[in-house]
């Protein structure tokens, strides 16, 4: 069954920002709609572009890379709404390497600056921690660490 008042709000929640199919269906849920309707719902958002997959991850990936997180974390929060891989890989691939190698240098230099105690090797363990938890590559974070301490 299809409710022209429920989708309304549904239109309205897509148009107040990016949404992904994951977030209307939790939207669905809180409005209480049987889950046998849903599927009445989400293709006619997709077929009207008020919910667009593509969209919506290119959104997400540009905000969080300005909020600071690293690849791994926002791969996982994309995986975790369910977001096909092949679109997660394709625009993770396009953040530009050089500004993601900056941000690194930038976030590493200001957590050393922030750690008053401890052994020059546990002020390290814990820089590497830092970014880990902001979703930086092993790699990445071991690479800049390293050239920090030339």
């Amino acid at each position: 069954m299809y409710d022209s008042a429920i989708y309304e709000k549904l239109t309205n929640f897509c148009a107040y920002q990016e949404r992904c199919t994951a977030d209307v269906l939790e939207k669905l849920y809180k409005l209480k709609v049987p889950k046998d309707d849903f599927d009445n719902y989400i293709p006619k958002l997709k077929d009207e572009n008020f919910l667009n997959e593509e969209r919506y991850v290119k959104a997400f990936i540009s905000a969080h890379s300005k909020k600071k997180w690293g690849k791994t974390k926002i791969r996982s929060a994309l995986s975790g709404k369910r977001i096909d891989s092949g679109l997660i890989k394709k625009y993770l691939d396009l953040i530009e390497q050089d500004d993601y190698d900056a941000q690194i240098k930038e976030l590493l230099q200001k957590k050393w600056n922030s750690i008053r105690t401890g052994s020059p090797k546990e002020k390290k363990n814990k820089l590497i921690r830092f970014l880990l938890s902001k979703g930086f590559e092993m790699g990445k974070v071991m690479a800049a660490v390293k050239e920090m301490e030339v």
